[in-house]
C-alpha cells in the first residue's frame, strides 16, 4: 500500500473541504453584512452534517421613521 498517495488524498480533501467552508462564510458575511437581495440561502455540507439556512427579511414597504 502506498502510504504517500493515500496521505496526498486526505491533503487534497481537507484543503478543498477549507476552501468551501471559507467560500460559504464569505457568502454568508456577504448576506449579512450588505443586506443582499438573497430570499434563501441554504448551505448543506453532508461529509460534516452542516446545514445552515439563512432566510433574509426585506421590507416592502418602509416605515416613516426611516
Amino acid at each position: 500500500m502506498n502510504y504517500f498517495a493515500v496521505a496526498e488524498g486526505v491533503v487534497l480533501d481537507m484543503l478543498e473541504l477549507i476552501i468551501k467552508c471559507f467560500a460559504a462564510l464569505y457568502i454568508i458575511r456577504l448576506v449579512l453584512k450588505h443586506n443582499l437581495f438573497i430570499s434563501k440561502l441554504i448551505i448543506k455540507i453532508n461529509f460534516l452534517g452542516i446545514h445552515i439556512e439563512i432566510n433574509s427579511k426585506e421590507k416592502k414597504h418602509p416605515s416613516d421613521q426611516e
